[in-house]
C-alpha cells in the first residue's frame, strides 16, 4: 500500500512542478526522439502496406499475408522495447541532470557535475540495461518453461509486462543511486528489495508510451521525476526509522 501512496504523491508532485514551468526543457530531447520514432513507425507501416500484393498470389497468397502480418506484429511490439532502450541509454545524461535538479529543488542539496561524470553515467546506464536485459531473458525463459509445464502460458504477457516494468523502473531510481555513490551491485540489491516500487514506476512509463504522439514525449520525463521523488521519500522514511 505504501508503494501506491508513494506513486500517487510522486505523480502529483511531478505534475505540480511541471505546471509551475519547471524542467520543461527536458521534454526537448524526448521530442526529438519521438519525431524520429514516428517516422520509423510510419515507414514500417508503409512497408507492410506495400507488401499487400503477396495476398493476391494464387493458392499461397493468404498464407504469405498471414506470415507478413505476424512478422510485422512482432516487429511493432519489439519496437516499443527498442524505443525504451533508446530513451534509457541515449537520454541518460539528460535524465541524470533532470534527476539531480529535481532533488536539488526538493532538498536544496547541490551536486558537482563534470565531463568525467557525464561519460560515467552513460557507461553505467548501458551496463545496467545490458545486465537488466540478461536478467529479463533468464527469468522470462524460465517462466515460459514453467508456464508450459503447468498450462499457464496465457499469463505470459502479464509476466513479461511486470518484468519489463521492473527493469525499466529500476533505471529511473539508478540515477539517484549513482548520485549518492551507491555501487552497481548495491543498486541491484536495492531494486530487488523494493520490487513493487520498480514495477509500478516502470509499468506506468510503459502505459504512457501507448498514448498517441504525446506519450513518447512525456513518459521519459515523468519516469525520471517520479523515480527521483520516490527515492527521496523512501530515503526519508529509512532515515526516520534509524533515529
Amino acid at each position: 500500500m505504501t508503494a501506491f501512496k508513494d506513486h500517487i504523491y510522486a505523480f502529483k508532485r511531478a505534475l505540480t512542478l511541471l505546471f509551475q514551468g519547471k524542467f520543461l526543457v527536458y521534454f526537448i530531447p524526448g521530442l526529438v526522439i519521438a519525431i524520429l520514432f514516428y517516422f520509423y513507425t510510419w515507414g514500417l507501416s508503409s512497408l507492410g502496406g506495400s507488401l499487400g500484393f503477396f495476398s493476391k498470389i494464387p493458392w499461397i497468397g493468404s498464407f504469405i499475408a498471414v506470415g507478413i502480418e505476424t512478422l510485422f506484429g512482432w516487429v511493432n511490439s519489439f519496437s516499443i522495447f527498442i524505443f525504451q532502450f533508446t530513451i534509457i541509454t541515449l537520454l541518460s545524461p539528460f535524465h541524470t541532470m533532470l534527476s539531480e535538479q529535481v532533488e536539488t529543488n526538493e532538498t536544496g542539496q547541490k551536486f558537482d557535475s563534470n565531463w568525467s561524470k557525464f561519460f560515467n553515467d552513460i557507461l553505467r546506464t548501458i551496463g545496467v540495461v545490458i545486465v537488466g536485459g540478461i536478467f529479463y531473458f533468464i527469468i522470462y525463459i524460465s517462466w515460459v518453461f514453467f508456464a508450459w509445464m503447468l498450462g499457464l502460458s496465457f499469463l505470459s504477457p502479464l509476466v513479461s509486462a511486470i518484468l519489463i516494468g521492473f527493469f525499466t523502473g529500476f533505471n529511473s531510481y539508478d540515477y539517484s543511486l549513482e548520485r549518492h555513490d551507491v555501487s552497481v551491485l548495491q543498486s541491484w540489491i536495492y531494486a530487488f528489495s523494493h520490487p513493487l516500487q520498480m514495477i509500478l514506476t516502470g509499468g506506468v512509463f510503459t502505459l504512457l508510451l501507448f498514448i498517441p504522439y504525446l506519450g513518447v514525449v512525456i513518459a521519459p520525463v515523468l519516469l525520471t521525476m517520479v523515480g527521483t521523488i520516490n527515492f527521496l521519500r523512501m530515503k526519508e522514511r529509512k532515515n526516520e526509522k534509524l533515529k
